[in-house]
């Protein structure tokens, strides 16, 4: 065996330059015959990506591409044999052709493939390649935002009283037409932690609903905003009686408004406040009516009093206005009175200054029963002059005098605009020792 295997290496290396010179030899019949006999070959390239690219038209109308049946496509290739075998997949290029998509829709598309960069050394055989594509349509609408505060608990004894706004009040959805066009109202659903005993702006997301009043559970669209804040007014509520209160009395030197019957419009008013504060209200003062200024039109027509409420609380019943009636009007009457400046009393009179009244007599109105007013004389009306706070210079000056009425409960009170006098004021003249 060994004698066998000695023969053959030396047979080999005996023969080594005729046996490279017949592979050489066959090399180069088998190129021969593959480029002259067999010249073309074909191949196949796979998963070559599938490209696409919106046209002009498609972005001027809000058209895309939903969705595509493929995403990769095969291909064969024809070309020399020596030339092709060093393409791949990378080399090519596959893209849909979308210029017949001109609205939302399916189409059937043609896609296009090519090499990335231009070769004559092959040839893509394969061709009628097509791609099934669905194109939507991209709209942006604007919706009013409800605030919802149906999840909210509230404390007892308060409620949610007057307009619940959200900030922002409006949300902009972009989507797919048919999406964006299902949408028939969005809220603004509150959320709070605890029990709400207060005016407060909450937090609050934004919930879809479609025409039908159903809740769309997973929006494929967005949206521009997801946090809103729902302002939510909380009242106490309480209902109490109304009363109105009188000025311009002092003591027993003026009218007892408590003889003065009157009667109101309404008697009693709700009203909704941000605390607690009405708790030990047993009613409401609704205005002030200064006798000063009630003439007897006054009594005979009625005083019209606005409602006004301090800022945080709420008119809930509506009323704006109060009228205050005299039921006895008949019995008062009003009557002119020419005061002499004999009945002027000056009080706080500085001691370096000499004042004189210059104003001799005023006429000051009177209202009062009728029965009393008619009794009384000029000499029943005095005025009292309060230079107290009173800035005092030489040289005249007109200042505010009071009136009053004498007796200890009179039955009438001096109405009528601000009455004034005239003072000449001077230096005091000191006394000289002689």
């Amino acid at each position: 065996m060994s004698n066998v295997f000695h023969r053959f290496a030396k047979s080999f290396v005996t023969n080594i330059k005729t046996i490279i010179q017949a592979l050489v030899f066959s090399i180069i019949i088998w190129v021969f015959i593959s480029v002259q006999i067999f010249p073309d070959v074909s191949i196949h390239i796979t998963d070559i990506p599938v490209q696409y690219a919106p046209t002009s038209l498609m972005t001027d109308e809000n058209l895309r591409i939903d969705s595509m049946d493929i995403s990769k496509v095969t291909v064969q290739i024809r070309g020399k044999r020596y030339s092709i075998s060093r393409f791949s997949k990378e080399d090519f290029v596959a893209e849909c052709d979308l210029s017949r998509v001109y609205e939302a829709g399916e189409f059937d598309v043609p896609v296009d493939v090519k090499l990335k960069e231009d070769s004559n050394d092959c040839e893509v055989v394969t061709d009628n390649l097509t791609a099934k594509v669905k194109v939507v349509k991209i709209v942006t609408r604007e919706f009013d935002v409800i605030p919802n505060t149906d999840s909210l608990a509230i404390a007892d004894g308060m409620q949610i009283e007057g307009e619940v706004t959200a900030e922002p009040n409006v949300i902009t959805v972009t989507g797919e037409e048919s999406l964006v066009n299902s949408i028939g109202h969005v809220e603004a659903l509150a959320s709070y932690e605890t029990v709400l005993d207060h005016s407060e702006g909450v937090h609050a997301a934004p919930v879809f609903f479609n025409s039908s009043g159903i809740k769309i559970a997973n929006p494929g669209f967005t949206y521009s905003s997801d946090d809103f804040i729902v302002s939510i007014p909380v009242y106490k509520i309480k209902t109490l009686p109304v009363q109105v209160r009188f000025t311009g009395v002092s003591g027993n030197y003026g009218f007892n408004p408590d003889d003065l019957e009157y009667t109101m419009s309404i008697n009693e008013i709700t009203i909704g406040s941000p605390d607690n504060s009405t708790d030990k209200l047993d009613a409401i003062d609704i205005g002030e009516i200064s006798l000063a200024a009630l003439t007897l039109k006054d009594l005979q027509g009625g005083v019209t009093l606005p409602v006004e409420l301090p800022e945080g609380y709420k008119n809930i019943s509506g009323n704006r206005t109060i009228t205050v009636t005299f039921p006895d009007a008949d019995d008062f009457g009003q009557l002119g009175f020419t005061v002499p400046s004999e009945n002027f009393t000056i009080i706080n009179n500085p001691s370096k200054y000499d004042v004189k009244i210059l104003t001799n007599q005023i006429v000051v109105n009177v209202v009062g029963y009728s029965d009393y007013i008619q009794t009384m004389t000029s000499s029943d009306i005095y005025a009292t002059i309060n230079l107290l706070g009173v800035d005092i210079s030489e040289g005249s000056k007109s200042v505010s005098v009071t009136f009053r009425l004498k007796g200890s409960k009179p039955r009438a009170w001096v109405t009528g605009e601000e009455y004034k006098v005239d003072l000449l004021i001077t230096e005091a003249v000191e006394d000289q020792e002689e």
